[in-house]
């Protein structure tokens, strides 16, 4: 699937088929977020990938807001260090190519950012000095929704060189239609 093909057609995914990911898809999955740029290049999140029913089972029963993982087919618990000042937009980075990796090969999938801190630390493991910065569940999703999304129009959320000033319309290539 092309790119932008994927930006337009993903929609987070809360309802999974329970069809197993291949784990070569788990393995590119981690591989986008290894290849994802970081602010100066500092690389300073860590992943940790749960396939384990009883495990992925385990983040449910740690989260407020993400139950729903329970039905994943894998799920990634994204750490980052809160005192690096960038933690929060390398993370979003990492997310956001580990999410359109896994759609284009047809899995969808879903992030939550409550969960129950210490305890999830305490599960996983995880050295201080590091926190659960988002968990993602992934898997083939129940029926694929594509369609339009709801989204306000370009023009209610962009401007042409300075704020205000209307964007007119684009072309393919994102050059100015003169005429």
């Amino acid at each position: 699937m092309e790119v932008y093909e994927a930006v337009k057609t993903r929609l987070e995914t809360r309802q999974f088929a329970g069809k197993p990911v291949p784990p070569e898809v788990e393995g590119e999955v981690l591989e986008a977020a290894r290849l994802s740029p970081s602010a100066m290049n500092m690389q300073h999140w860590h992943f940790i990938l749960l396939d384990k029913k009883e495990d992925i089972g385990k983040l449910a029963s740690l989260s407020q807001t993400g139950k729903w993982i329970g039905g994943a087919g894998f799920a990634i618990v994204v750490l980052t260090n809160p005192a690096d000042r960038y933690h929060m937009f390398d993370a979003a980075r990492a997310i956001a190519d580990m999410q359109l990796t896994a759609w284009g090969r047809g899995v969808g999938s879903g992030m939550y950012t409550g969960y129950k801190q210490d305890e999830m630390k305490a599960f996983l493991g995880i050295p201080p000095g590091l926190e659960v910065t988002a968990v993602l569940g992934f898997g083939f999703p129940v029926r694929k929704v594509l369609g339009k999304k709801n989204r306000f129009p370009l023009e209610q959320i962009a401007s042409y060189q300075r704020y205000g000033k209307p964007i007119g319309s684009l072309g393919v290539t994102g050059r100015r239609r003169t005429g």
